[in-house]
């Protein structure tokens, strides 16, 4: 373990040195802070007013009077959908829409929550238990980052040592560096911020799922693993498809016998499923409705686009394409002459490397399963209401980049010149986001360009 641990304190020094002046204090996004300080209070709303007003789930608790009173009770749960033309609509939490006239409205009071996935609020708890609201939420994604150095460099050689992957130490070494330095992790490590804490510790239990769940070799750690990392990112739920794979299909090839099956399924589905159920309580006690959230109560229920098409629709497909593949760097006739969308940058800008899995040399049975769950994984997110804005890269990739980098070391692509020069020039470009996104004096770097937001 010795050069594991080498490379989590390499990482996390790297990281560190990286975020810079960030690690004297928290984040202005300490969501998750906020949260944890729930919990310790023994209930899911915030103790406090949050200090801002950027993506805090809320909706109003509003009492009624006259008319409306005697129709719909003395309270009401929601929020006023401020349409045009329609002032007095109030979208209820059981999601039906009513009209109250501003005559019948008393005193309202509203409830705030934090609608991601509550496991990095769980691991801060003991910290905010001990520093309160001044618990540092870039030192604690930092180190998270250092850690996934580690564990990716653990997950290749794991690979490495089952047979399914021809590669050397050495080369390792290099899709580790590609990993945890040249893609959307370097820049994400180093901010802290609910969004971005999100991703990297969702990073971490997918990698320790993706270790135990290779041939279904350790069930119930792996099912911990994952239930650990879908109450970190949602959509992780659906990489369960791999262990289930990997339990019918295993790469080795090897049968499995009937009772054997059944009790590896158990094994893993088990913890799945208890934080599964824990998750949609937590989901009723906030918004009333098991499988609610609170996406959808964002800026108090007024983004135009949740409000008008859901979370996921075909009409943001577009959108998500073109930052996720397309979208480059554009050129400027004054300075700084060069200019990033804060909807994100193409991946094959950002991680060039990852073009080598457009022409792998060596199929395996267990790439196959990786490269389904990719797509299991990133398709609902090319469908979602938000590209990852604000960004330097395309974020969302960390949710799928355990698996494609498994396929790379799977690949047999030989690890030549022209491929490492890809690998360190992904490493210079992410260090590039690294040193601006969201430095002061940097802000002329980004602008808002890409298509339209749909419109109803």
């Amino acid at each position: 373990m010795r050069l594991p641990l080498m490379l989590f304190l390499i990482g996390a020094a790297a990281f560190a040195a990286f975020a810079g002046q960030r690690l004297k204090i928290h984040s202005n996004d300490n969501h998750f802070v906020y949260l944890a300080d729930a919990f310790l209070h023994g209930q899911a709303e915030l103790t406090r007013t949050p200090h801002h007003q950027n993506d805090w789930a809320s909706y109003d608790v509003l009492t009624l009077k006259g008319g409306s009173a005697e129709k719909l009770g003395p309270q009401v749960r929601g929020f006023f959908t401020q349409r045009p033309g329609k002032p007095n609509e109030f979208r209820t939490l059981d999601g039906d829409e009513i009209a109250i006239p501003s005559r019948d409205r008393g005193e309202s009071r509203r409830r705030y929550f934090v609608s991601f996935p509550p496991m990095p609020a769980v691991l801060m708890m003991p910290f905010v238990a001990v520093t309160g609201f001044g618990t540092n939420d870039v030192l604690f994604t930092v180190l998270f980052a250092g850690l996934n150095t580690m564990l990716v460099f653990l997950l290749l050689q794991r690979l490495a040592a089952r047979g399914y992957s021809r590669r050397s130490r050495d080369e390792n070494l290099w899709l580790t560096v590609l990993f945890a330095f040249g893609s959307a992790h370097l820049w994400c490590g180093v901010l802290g911020r609910v969004w971005f804490t999100a991703l990297i510790v969702g990073v971490t239990f997918n990698l320790l799922y993706l270790i135990c769940a290779i041939d279904a070799r350790r069930p119930f750690l792996a099912g911990l693993a994952l239930a650990a990392a879908f109450a970190t990112r949602a959509s992780l739920v659906f990489a369960a498809l791999f262990f289930y794979w990997q339990l019918v299909r295993p790469a080795s090839g090897e049968p499995r016998e009937r009772a054997d099956l059944v009790r590896r399924f158990v094994a893993f589905s088990l913890p799945c499923l208890i934080v599964g159920v824990a998750l949609l309580g937590y989901n009723h006690a906030r918004f009333g409705h098991v499988t609610q959230f609170g996406h959808i109560y964002l800026a108090n229920g007024t983004l135009v686009r949740i409000r008008d098409f859901g979370l996921f629709h075909p009409d943001f497909l577009n959108r998500n394409l073109t930052a996720a593949f397309t979208l480059l760097p554009r050129f400027t006739s004054e300075a700084p002459f060069v200019q990033f969308s804060r909807h994100g940058l193409s991946i094959f800008f950002t991680t060039p490397a990852l073009a080598l899995l457009l022409w792998p040399l060596r199929r395996h049975r267990l790439a196959r399963a990786l490269g389904v769950t990719t797509a299991v994984v990133a398709v609902p997110l090319l469908f979602y209401q938000n590209t990852g804005w604000e960004q330097f890269g395309y974020r969302f990739l960390l949710d799928v980049m355990p698996y494609l980098i498994c396929c790379l070391a799977l690949g047999d692509r030989p690890l030549t010149r022209f491929v490492k020069a890809l690998i360190i020039a992904g490493v210079l470009i992410n260090a590039l986001g690294a040193v601006t996104f969201q430095r002061g004096g940097m802000t002329k770097l980004y602008g808002n360009f890409m298509c339209e937001e749909p419109t109803r």
